[in-house]
């Protein structure tokens, strides 16, 4: 056996040496490792790693529940209860009914539109990467494709002011909850929801223009002599991640089919509870025991309405209101300092000293006047608090948002 690598000589030997890494458990080949399996420290903490997974399993699933639980549990105790104990010919109501039928006409495709669901948050996750890193490329393309002296700095902090600008944009656009579903029904909401939608074609408004104002940044690089092929590249960057911003929103306003998400809400809270009793009543009488038929009643229908609450908790991903949401402001937030950061200091480990480049806006100095700020901090709830719009930014809008020449759009068909 060859005698081990010094630690400074450890690279050099891997780049040096002739064999390949060669693993058979990564090819599904089983391995047993009898002193790994001898090993009591490292058995308990694998015991103790497994149970502590399972009782975090065990708080996801109360965490995943909702009203629509509360609702399904008053339900099924009732139905449990009258199909129990109401007697038709001095006989109970008690069938074994068959679940096949609810296998296929409910819980298949409510699994069918979970995956799609998910899905569609894995495309947004693609397309939130091509963001970060098509913010980060444009405005290197701007600080580094020419020689140093070429183009001014003042060029350099406006094209990071107009990536700030679409960064507070898509932040604002993507955070607050649309509901233009759950109060369609009803009436006297209609001023509410043409509210959203105004505010929301704002928004679209602001970032189109700094799209355009990204755009039209790049004649500065074309008088300083940067060649046709990378302007042309640069154009291609700046169209793909506006292609990658459109993808998002059409995830964020279009959700899954809306008649298979209000069958599979119906079927679950109220159907199945309340016409299954039946079967319950059946499992009461060959147990001999209406808490135990109670019991797995209620824990069967929690397990269908939390099943019901993660496919709607992924209709809007951006939302930060379920457990597999995007952390939108967050990655948005890295792109920021990403393109604020001093590269130096960080190479050189020094994080407490990170700073924007000399001669350019930092992040939280992208307007120029105080009052107009865009509120970060965006809330949860659909109702607005006072003072602050359907969308959780301030009612004042801010200037490098919403062009002042631009006149509201008809958004009639929006809603």
């Amino acid at each position: 056996m060859a005698a081990p690598l010094p630690a400074g000589n450890f690279a050099e030997g891997i780049r040096n040496s002739r064999s390949a890494p060669f693993s058979l458990h990564s090819r599904g080949v089983q391995l047993l490792d009898t002193t790994r399996l001898l090993d009591v420290p490292h058995q308990l903490k694998s015991a103790s790693r497994h149970l502590r997974d399972l009782l975090s399993s065990l708080w996801v699933f109360v965490l995943i529940q909702s009203w629509l639980s509360v609702y399904n549990v008053l339900i099924t105790i009732s139905s449990c209860a009258f199909y129990s104990y109401y007697h038709v010919n001095h006989s109970t109501v008690a069938y074994n009914l068959d679940w096949t039928l609810v296998a296929f006409v409910i819980i298949l495709p409510m699994l069918g539109f979970t995956w799609l669901a998910f899905r569609r948050r894995e495309e947004a996750l693609q397309d939130l990467v091509q963001v970060k890193s098509l913010l980060l490329h444009i405005y290197l393309a701007h600080c580094d494709w020419l020689p140093a002296g070429s183009v001014s700095s003042m060029h350099q902090a406006t094209v990071q002011q107009l990536l700030f600008s679409l960064v507070d944009g898509m932040r604002a656009y993507f955070l607050p909850p649309r509901f233009y579903s759950r109060h369609y029904p009803y009436t006297g909401v209609k001023k509410k929801m043409m509210r959203v939608a105004t505010e929301r074609a704002k928004l679209v408004r602001g970032i189109t223009a700094s799209f355009k104002k990204l755009s039209r940044s790049s004649e500065v690089l074309q008088k300083a002599g940067l060649p046709d092929a990378q302007l042309m590249h640069l154009s291609t960057q700046v169209f793909q991640l506006q292609c990658a911003f459109e993808r998002m929103a059409l995830v964020k306003e279009y959700r899954t089919p809306q008649g298979i998400r209000a069958l599979a809400r119906f079927y679950v809270v109220v159907f199945i509870p309340l016409f299954f009793g039946p079967y319950y009543a059946d499992v009461r009488v060959g147990a001999h025991s209406f808490a135990f038929a109670l019991f797995l009643a209620i824990l069967l229908n929690l397990a269908l309405v939390g099943l019901l609450n993660v496919s709607l908790a992924l209709e809007d991903p951006f939302d930060n209101q379920g457990l597999d949401g995007i952390y939108v402001d967050e990655a948005l937030f890295e792109a920021e300092q990403a393109i604020a950061m001093d590269e130096d200091a960080e190479l050189a480990g020094l994080s407490d000293q990170v700073g924007p480049k000399a001669g350019v806006i930092p992040a939280g100095a992208m307007m120029a006047t105080p009052g107009d700020q865009i509120n970060r901090k965006v809330p949860l709830d659909t109702a607005p608090s006072e003072g602050k719009s359907m969308l959780g930014i301030t009612s004042q809008e801010p200037a490098a948002l919403l062009p002042a020449s631009s006149e509201p759009a008809d958004i009639q068909t929006m809603v």
